[in-house]
């Protein structure tokens, strides 16, 4: 979040509660978090911040990726990744997709996650009950929400994913007007159309904003890197994408 913060490394943003119009600040760590949204909580009530540990080395060596790339990128330059950045790469993308807690509620929606939860509950109770055990345990529906979110926030991409990504290059988005920038949301990623050199349009592309000035996607030709300039009309409609899965939206100033 902190390439998305004004001069004084603050982020502007909205919620989908607030008033039209009624934009805040906040300091960057108290914004898109839930406290211990990874930690596993066991029946007899200890706890497991593996994933909690996992996802903090992979945001430390992250936080290098972007700086390098942007570096690279704003120097007028073309990335040239080795297979250790390819790999790191193709896991980060898949992970970021799916790991904030916007994008956990967006999936919960879309997949009836509470009314699975429910079921299974009801399931673990009966079997309490005919087993002579107590099947009001407190808290049970709570805790199998949360560790059914943790084990799909771990599972790791499959052969076959990971075999697609190897047949895919990054696009790197760039923004080459000081005066416009990305929006950050809380569901990471969109869809949007891009114009292509010979005057057409892409179908719908998968992108992802990584600063104000820089985003990525997934590009149609094997472990290739491609620079994209993208004009005022394009950063707009990225926004609007970004901005219409969202609940909370983000960026470096007010009027943005």
């Amino acid at each position: 979040l902190r390439h998305f913060t004004d001069t004084n490394g603050q982020l502007w943003f909205w919620r989908r509660d607030f008033a039209k119009g009624k934009v805040r600040t906040n300091a960057t760590q108290n914004l898109f978090v839930v406290r211990d949204l990874n930690t596993l909580v066991h029946a007899d009530g200890t706890e497991d911040m593996a994933l909690e540990n996992f996802f903090a080395d992979m945001e430390g060596t992250g936080a290098k990726f972007i700086d390098d790339l942007a570096a690279i990128v704003r120097g007028g330059n073309t990335p040239k990744l080795d297979n250790g950045a390819w790999h790191f790469w193709d896991h980060f993308f898949y992970y970021q997709l799916k790991r904030t807690p916007g994008a956990i509620t967006a999936f919960a929606e879309q997949m009836n996650f509470d009314g699975k939860i429910a079921e299974t509950v009801e399931k673990i109770r009966a079997a309490r009950a005919e087993n002579g055990r107590d099947p009001d345990e407190a808290g049970l529906a709570e805790r199998i929400a949360k560790n059914a979110v943790i084990l799909a926030q771990a599972a790791r991409p499959s052969e076959e994913v990971l075999a697609q990504f190897a047949q895919m290059g990054l696009a790197i988005y760039r923004i080459t007007d000081p005066a416009r920038s990305f929006i950050v949301g809380d569901v990471p990623g969109a869809m949007a159309r891009f114009r292509q050199h010979g005057g057409g349009w892409t179908h719908k592309t998968m992108f992802l904003p990584l600063t104000w000035d820089i985003a990525v996607g997934q590009l149609a030709r094997p472990r290739a890197v491609e620079i994209i300039d993208i004009d005022m009309d394009q950063v707009r409609r990225m926004n609007e994408a970004s901005t219409a899965r969202s609940t909370v939206i983000a960026g470096r100033s007010e009027a943005l």
